[in-house]
């Protein structure tokens, strides 16, 4: 599963190099989820490879991307 923001990222780069604008390194990203539970919340597992459960249960998602 993907997410399609991490696919107009990488995408987008993709298009740049292509285009032929000089950009100093590929761009990159990755989906990243949140789900906590427990009485007061303080208990946590971070999500790499997102497959909706974040959005199901209400907690984050969100997207890291640099160079």
């Amino acid at each position: 599963d993907g997410s399609s923001s991490m696919a107009s990222i990488c995408s987008g780069s993709l298009a740049l190099m292509d285009g032929g604008i000089n950009i100093k390194n590929h761009c990159a990203g990755i989906s990243m989820g949140l789900i906590k539970w427990g009485k007061n919340n303080n208990e946590y597992v971070l999500l790499t490879d997102i497959l909706g459960l974040e959005d199901h249960f209400g907690d984050m998602d969100f997207k890291i991307a640099g160079t």
